[in-house]
């Protein structure tokens, strides 16, 4: 008898637990933001990786000599800048407004990491025909 007492007890506490736990995760899924919105990029990736993925394709880049040590560095600050950011912003949750302005600033970045590596293939071509005219 005292054992059915005792899990009668623990049942009901959990049935009276259970609605508050899942009231205060409403909408909220591991790994998602105050707004429901996920932490996660386009295919699946976290900013995080993105952002490495960046970070990597700048360090090759610079070892191709696609890109100069300056512009190498400057590329390397602005990600830095955009992961300090992603930092801040996720200390609260990501709000779908900091969410597509973390995106925003990521697309920016690639586009001038693309921009620098033809400038730099572009520089490299010219330099050659440079040289070729002045052998003569």
């Amino acid at each position: 008898m005292r054992k059915f007492l005792i899990s009668a007890a623990l049942i009901s506490a959990a049935a009276i637990a259970a609605p508050a736990s899942a009231q205060y995760g409403q909408g909220q899924h591991q790994g998602q933001g105050r707004y429901g919105h996920s932490n996660y990029g386009q295919g699946g990736q976290s900013i995080e990786r993105q952002l490495d993925q960046l970070q990597e394709r700048i360090a090759r880049a610079r070892a191709r000599r696609l890109i100069s040590n300056n512009e190498a560095r400057n590329l390397f600050r602005q990600a830095e800048q955009i992961d300090r950011l992603h930092y801040q912003y996720r200390r609260n949750g990501l709000s779908q407004g900091e969410f597509h302005d973390l995106q925003n600033r990521i697309q920016n970045l690639r586009h001038r990491i693309q921009g620098e590596r033809r400038e730099g293939r572009e520089d490299r071509r010219d330099d050659r025909r440079d040289d070729r005219r002045n052998r003569w």
